[in-house]
């Protein structure tokens, strides 16, 4: 069994390190507190492991470029669904940047999938897999859809759409702040992994397994229409699929087709765009809102 990740900081510039969140190939993530504004905060530190420099062709200026882009990207986008930069600066000679604390993420509310690859060990207590209800899933597809549509408007892919990466500020009824971005593919940009696939692999659209430097919007398009079919239905699709409508109650037609669309793997059936996604979620969050009497 994975040990827990131990913090190697105990300070990070003024800032009281309480624990360190999550370890990942290229970056830790730490819950420290901020002395001036009494308040919590959460700080990446770039630290790439050994095991992601052995496994990938691209050396360690290569990693913290992707690193310094990823910080610049999100301080550009002012979005109430995305994750804000507060502070850039580094430590010891490694960049990191400032960002609030956010309680938890979406893993703690649709619960963990059998047979799933690469949980980290702090996301261990988070349930097993569970459905939410339909009208929590649009609510939560219409915040990451306007989200993604700030990237999507710059020309910018995500690539890592999935519940560890959509923090919320509480639990079943709290706000989306997407977070992440580290596999981000930009405009015109000389760092994406051609001949290679990143992402979570069962939120990945199939052009994107085959190279990821070869997407565009539409490889959010289909994981998010993955993540809404998890979040109803309480499973991950797989096989011949008729939509979300056979395994949840009270799907509206518009939806499953929807759903359906985001997952093609015919290209020219997905919407092309986040923001055309959510022009299609509006009437149908407003109909299930009437529906409930809200």
């Amino acid at each position: 069994m994975r040990k827990m990740p131990v913090a190697e900081y105990e300070k990070i510039g003024k800032f009281e390190v309480k624990r360190l969140v999550r370890s990942t190939g290229s970056s830790d993530l730490y819950e420290c507190f901020d002395p001036d504004l009494e308040t919590r905060v959460a700080i990446k530190v770039f630290n790439p492991k050994k095991r992601l420099l052995d496994a990938l062709p691209y050396d360690l200026d290569n990693w913290r470029t992707r690193f310094m882009r990823e910080v610049r990207i999100l301080a550009q986008i002012d979005h109430p669904h995305v994750i804000a930069v507060r502070e850039l600066s580094s430590i010891e000679g490694r960049p990191f940047y400032v960002m609030p604390f956010v309680e938890t993420c979406l893993l703690y509310e649709i619960g963990t999938d059998p047979g799933v690859e690469g949980y980290a060990p702090e996301l261990r207590s988070a349930p097993k897999a569970t459905r939410i209800g339909v009208a929590r899933s649009v609510e939560l597809m219409v915040q990451l859809a306007s989200a993604l549509s700030a990237f999507h408007g710059r020309g910018m892919v995500h690539r890592d759409i999935k519940p560890g990466n959509v923090l919320l500020t509480r639990l079943h009824s709290g706000l989306v702040k997407l977070c992440d971005p580290g596999l981000m593919k930009a405009p015109e940009s000389e760092e994406s992994m051609s001949g290679y696939w990143v992402g979570t692999r069962e939120y990945l659209a199939p052009e994107q397994r085959r190279n990821a430097a070869e997407v565009d919007a539409r490889a959010d398009v289909f994981a998010l229409g993955v993540l809404g079919y998890r979040m109803m239905t309480g499973d991950l699709p797989s096989g011949v699929l008729s939509g979300p409508q056979e395994e949840a109650d009270g799907v509206p037609d518009e939806l499953n087709d929807l759903i359906m669309r985001m997952m093609s793997r015919k290209l020219k059936r997905r919407p092309a765009h986040a923001l055309d996604v959510l022009k299609e979620l509006g009437p149908i969050r407003a109909k299930l809102n009437r529906n409930r009497g809200a």
